[in-house]
């Protein structure tokens, strides 16, 4: 398939299927006007992640790697009423706008925003497990310890996702640490005898794990 035919796909995709609305958008606005990091979900892979989400019948989800609450806005609208989305985000500034946003949103009912150091944070919630999904998108050196935890706090037919599964193609060619992780988390998932696991190609790849046991 061709570079420009796969394009076509994805832009046919985003317009008929992920278009943003106006809370979106105004948060990706706010993300580039605050000067956060412009790396939020693309309209593709946060409608990919909110229809997995629905798909899975989560209602406890876990979610590493907040940023401004673009993804974590779409988790919490795929939750039933009752549901909670727990998202950790290592930057107290990152933190603060995302609850805004979840505010914003009308969804701040739905989701606590915990900030620190995900490795530090996640064990504290171990109390709270089993979890129905966690949505992997932080600090790549760390995928590898976020997967092992999946792996012993998700239920049996939970999920876990993962954003940059293609790393922008570096894990082809890896050079940097960043790059070696990705390689090692991708295989490890893919070797993992406790998921059963796949790579969907929308956007930067977006790995997907089904706990089996």
């Amino acid at each position: 398939m061709s570079q420009s035919l796969s394009q076509r796909y994805q832009t046919y995709i985003g317009e008929l299927f992920a278009p943003e609305d106006a809370t979106l958008r105004y948060v990706r606005r706010q993300t580039a006007a605050r000067g956060l990091p412009q790396i939020s979900l693309e309209a593709n892979e946060a409608k990919l992640l909110q229809v997995l989400v629905r798909l899975s019948g989560a209602a406890r989800v876990v979610e590493v790697g907040t940023l401004a609450g673009y993804s974590g806005i779409c988790i919490a609208r795929a939750l039933p009423d009752d549901g909670q989305l727990t998202t950790i985000e290592v930057s107290s500034v990152h933190a603060e706008v995302a609850r805004a946003h979840f505010q914003y949103a009308g969804l701040a009912d739905k989701v606590t925003v915990l900030q620190g150091a995900a490795a530090q944070v996640l064990p504290k919630l171990a109390a709270d497990a089993p979890f129905d999904l966690m949505f992997i998108d932080a600090d790549k050196g760390n995928y590898h310890n976020y997967l092992a935890w999946a792996a012993e706090h998700l239920r049996v037919g939970g999920a876990v996702v993962a954003d940059n599964a293609f790393w922008g193609g570096a894990i082809f060619d890896p050079k940097t640490d960043d790059d070696h992780a990705m390689v090692a988390f991708n295989r490890m998932l893919a070797e993992h005898p406790r998921f059963n696991s796949t790579i969907i190609q929308v956007g930067d790849g977006i790995a997907v794990g089904v706990k089996t046991g």
